[in-house]
């Protein structure tokens, strides 16, 4: 071979190694009911819940027994979830689907809604949240609540249960 034709074939392997257009990979952003739910449903624990009127704040967690805040709250993509009695009962007899109810976003995604919801003993229906911040880690909601005639500013925060 002469270097002619070594000069050609080298430059023809070199065009083609370089002109190969390299594959890109578009990775599509999560939507909200895949960080709430996963792709079938994805399970929270509550981790903070403030209740608050004027002066008064109520910390929800810590003035629970453990048999209460150990309750898990698994979200479905079918747009249901359950609470469920976490790893101690308050009452052996007591089922362990504590509430089982459904969820929605708003169209712009940024109200949840639940159509049942339980709060100090109380039941509220259709209660809206206002999403605070929502990723595959963590889920804080704000809303307000009325119980006994006294409106609560109340914030939760459920943490992915890994």
């Amino acid at each position: 071979m002469t270097f002619k034709n070594i000069a050609v074939a080298l430059t023809i392997m070199l065009i083609t190694i370089f002109s190969c257009k390299k594959s890109e990979i578009v990775v599509k952003p999560k939507t909200k009911t895949e960080f709430l739910a996963g792709t079938g449903s994805k399970s929270w624990k509550n981790t903070k819940a403030i209740a608050t009127n004027g002066g008064l704040t109520i910390d929800l967690v810590n003035s629970q027994p453990t048999c209460v805040v150990d309750n898990i709250l698994t979200f479905s993509t079918t747009k249901t979830y359950e609470i469920r009695e976490g790893a101690t009962k308050c009452n052996t007899a007591d089922p362990d689907l504590v509430l089982k109810a459904n969820w929605s976003f708003n169209a712009d995604e940024t109200k949840f809604t639940v159509d049942k919801i339980s709060f100090q003993g109380f039941k509220f229906d259709n209660v809206s949240f206002d999403i605070v911040e929502l990723n595959d880690e963590i889920f804080i909601g704000k809303t307000t609540l009325a119980l006994n005639n006294v409106n609560y500013s109340f914030s939760a925060t459920f943490e992915a249960v890994k």
